[in-house]
């Protein structure tokens, strides 16, 4: 297998390449490279080619780890800023990015995996049965699954991808098929709910062909997509559609259709379960997720110490800072008897940390947080104060996702594995919850799914007897919270339609000052942050307008 991957990998390393070439020439990123024919005759020969052509596809997924260059999407959100003021999540907190300058510009590249996806459906009944990896014939019956299954990775893919435009752009043009010289490549925008539709429809075509689970499988299968993968697909891209800024008429049968397809995993149909205690709420975030109970998909990113060079404290060995969160996240996490700092009797403004919610300490470092074998120090003069390069201004550091066993100051400091989780059950039950309350109110099913989440850790039960408007503003705190650093607030805020009042203000942050044995803790105001309407959707790049005359501008952009 080893031979003829490397083999592959070579042939589609020049395919593509020479496909970059021709379409940065041609005058749009829905052209078909001219050469395609080639290549479909060699990749769509065997299997083993074939196999090879869509784990090529499954490249272009992102890495929430290096959403902005080597940080967080949250770090353009009010949950978080980052330590280096050169980082480019800054464009997207100061208005600077626009039709000509997107540090998430996905489009071109997107397309490009959505064009692979199409190939692959006009080329899969040309794959032969013959296996010139080993130069024997492949049971018929093994090869018709073999074929099965990749093609519903393939409807899957191109799900994905839809959605990844979909939650950016809102309605883009709709290609499901290969496009020749012959045909008009100046297609309009579609809407968000033809888009929306064809995502569902593709997610329904994967489940029929996938398998629930390749547990007992080789490792090759390792981060390939599932039929619950496509349901969770299903879930968040009708959540979205359902929500405000996509569903301003308030058309009740969406948030239906959203509760629908999310029901599964609460009811037990999809076979996953949430690991007990704190200690199992940060399984999910370390090394191999491959069995985690709870990870419905996920995408082994690099073996490596990236993410903890990033966002390590400045008083660890080449820690970068990086993610830093905010006042504002912080003041979301309740005590421990489930009341807001706000309310609850067990808050000490000296010492405001204990007794937090659980999830708090597993998420965030902060003054006086024990890291490794040393207490944080984000006091002004401290060992990770501000006063230090890329040292937080917010008084806070990332815990989640770090591997603490790294030292990075050792001459060979050791590598961790990284596993991006793009959904797990606790989202799915946050999902089927507010689309539930949306949709008939606080029903007894949605406070029994977000006690499900609280239970885990041992925070009380939400209160009873909660209107459906309190009820939604607990569904969107628990979702911060335990959805925190995994690239949702982002989208949340947007689909909401509250990034116009969240995250159009000064950041807050919290200033350490050390006294003696006396730490004094003052909240104050960081950035100046804007977000304007215009904002919750992407401008479409000045070249691609250019390029199709019958693709509109989103509204509020310009050209």
């Amino acid at each position: 297998m080893m031979k003829s991957i490397q083999i592959i990998t070579k042939f589609l390393t020049l395919a593509f390449a020479g496909s970059v070439i021709l379409v940065s020439c041609k005058k749009s990123v829905l052209d078909r490279p001219l050469d395609l024919d080639v290549q479909e005759a060699t990749i769509f020969a065997n299997i083993v080619y074939t196999t090879d052509f869509v784990t090529n596809i499954y490249g272009g997924l992102p890495n929430g780890y290096t959403y902005f260059s080597s940080t967080l999407n949250e770090c353009a959100t009010d949950d978080a800023r980052n330590s280096n003021q050169a980082n480019s999540s800054y464009r997207f907190t100061n208005g600077s990015w626009g039709y000509t300058a997107n540090a998430d510009d996905i489009y071109k590249a997107t397309y490009g995996s959505i064009r692979n996806c199409n190939v692959f459906f006009e080329n899969i009944y040309l794959v032969k049965v013959k296996d010139h990896s080993n130069d024997i014939i492949i049971n018929n019956l093994k090869a018709t699954e073999q074929r099965d299954r990749l093609t519903g990775e393939v409807f899957f893919l191109r799900a994905f991808y839809y959605f990844e435009l979909l939650k950016r752009y809102g309605g883009v043009p709709l290609v499901t098929k290969t496009l020749t010289t012959k045909d008009n490549i100046d297609l309009p925008k579609n809407t968000f709910e033809e888009i929306t539709a064809q995502i569902s429809k593709d997610c329904d075509s994967a489940f029929k062909r996938l398998p629930a689970t390749y547990i007992g499988t080789s490792d090759n299968y390792y981060g390939r997509a599932t039929k619950w993968s496509a349901q969770a697909l299903k879930a968040r891209t009708l959540l979205y559609a359902a929500s405000p800024l996509n569903n301003p008429n308030r058309d009740v049968t969406k948030w239906n259709a959203a509760a629908n397809a999310a029901k599964p995993f609460f009811d037990g149909t999809a076979p996953f379960s949430l690991p007990s205690g704190i200690s199992g709420y940060e399984s999910v975030f370390k090394g191999n997720t491959s069995t985690n109970t709870e990870v419905i998909w996920s995408r082994p990113e690099a073996n490596a110490n990236y993410v903890e060079r990033a966002n390590y404290p400045v008083g660890e060995f080449n820690g970068g800072g990086g993610v830093c969160p905010s006042q504002y996240l912080v003041d979301t996490y309740e005590m421990k008897d489930g009341l807001p700092i706000t309310q609850s009797p067990l808050y000490d403004a000296g010492r405001p940390y204990d007794n937090r919610d659980p999830r708090f300490a597993s998420t965030i470092l902060y003054n006086g947080a024990s890291f490794k074998s040393r207490t944080i120090e984000t006091f002004t003069g401290g060992a990770d104060g501000p006063q230090k390069q890329n040292g937080t201004r917010t008084g806070y550091y990332m815990r989640k996702h770090m591997d603490l066993t790294l030292d990075l100051g050792a001459n060979s400091p050791g590598n961790s594995q990284h596993n991006w989780v793009h959904f797990r059950l606790a989202e799915m039950l946050l999902n089927y919850a507010e689309a539930l309350n949306e949709s008939n109110g606080p029903t007894g099913d949605v406070y029994l799914a977000i006690n499900k989440i609280r239970k885990r850790v041992n925070m009380p039960d939400l209160p009873n007897g909660l209107t459906q408007e309190q009820m939604r503003d607990r569904i969107r705190n628990e979702r911060r919270i335990e959805l925190c650093f995994e690239g949702h607030r982002y989208w949340d805020a947007r689909r909401w339609n509250i990034a116009t009042t969240v995250f159009n203000r000064s950041l807050k942050g919290m200033k350490v000052e050390k006294n003696g044995t006396t730490i004094s803790y003052t909240p104050y105001d960081l950035d100046n942050r804007i977000f304007t309407a215009n904002m919750n959707r992407y401008p479409f790049q000045l070249s691609e307008l250019q390029a199709n005359p019958n693709l509109i501008q989103n509204e509020g952009w310009g050209k």
